[in-house]
């Protein structure tokens, strides 16, 4: 398999076989994906990997702290995952919004949510807190002291991760729904809130190519609708 070919065929899975994926298996791909460029070769990430009874023990004790309140507004952000309605002009607002409604919407129909269910709403956002049922689940940090330029660099590191993973047979969900329950993942996994901020959760295994779930079809935007040429002469060639 070419990097075109894993560009063309990763998906954000949402079903996986029960299957076990091996710490070797991981610390190869985390080994490989290493490689992934940082500014000034800085490499502000960290990486924490559970599977077995402390991915259960992680699952847990976010599903706890959620249905526990009984609330979703007990989570709490401590970096905004989508731009804000008041930080943007108003079209930009309503393009991203129905990027992410399509997407939900997909979703939902997929896993039989009804339109104004919020009860399956929810159960279906809940989902990614049990890593939607993937063997290994990963929750990576950023140093707290980096600006938003090291955010970057991990975000390049992960999306190594995940071409890394389709030429293994293996396929990801990045999950940045982690981001809103630091403060428990920092208690079980036993992060320093000080040092570190937790970005995202990845779920991590083998897809169920039976399933739906498995993969979920996107659109992308065309290369003239986010890109603008400057200083080419038209019909010139290499």
């Amino acid at each position: 398999m070419n990097v075109s070919e894993a560009v063309r065929s990763r998906r954000t899975c949402r079903a996986f076989e029960r299957r076990p994926v091996s710490q070797e298996t991981v610390e190869e791909l985390l080994s490989r994906a290493s490689r992934a460029p940082s500014g000034g070769n800085t490499q502000p990430w960290h990486i924490y990997v559970v599977a077995g009874s402390k991915l259960r023990t992680l699952t847990d004790a976010a599903l706890a702290h959620l249905q526990g309140a009984g609330k979703q507004h007990t989570m709490r952000e401590e970096y905004h995952h989508y731009p804000r309605k008041a930080d943007m002009p108003s079209d930009m607002h309503e393009a991203y919004m129905r990027r992410r409604v399509q997407v939900a919407q997909k979703l939902w129909k997929l896993m039989g949510v009804a339109r104004g269910d919020a009860a399956g709403r929810l159960r279906a956002l809940l989902e990614n807190y049990r890593f939607w049922g993937a063997p290994v689940g990963m929750i990576v940090t950023v140093d707290r002291c980096c600006d938003r330029n090291a955010w970057g660099h991990a975000g390049l590191l992960l999306q190594t991760i995940a071409l890394l993973a389709v030429e293994q047979g293996l396929a990801t969900a990045m999950l940045e729904a982690w981001g809103n329950l630091g403060s428990c993942v920092y208690d079980v996994l036993g992060i320093s809130s000080d040092r570190e901020v937790v970005w995202c959760g990845v779920a991590l295994g083998y897809p169920d190519s039976s399933a739906n779930l498995s993969n979920v079809p996107t659109d992308r935007l065309e290369v003239p609708e986010f890109c603008r040429f400057q200083g080419f002469v038209a019909g010139a060639k290499l």
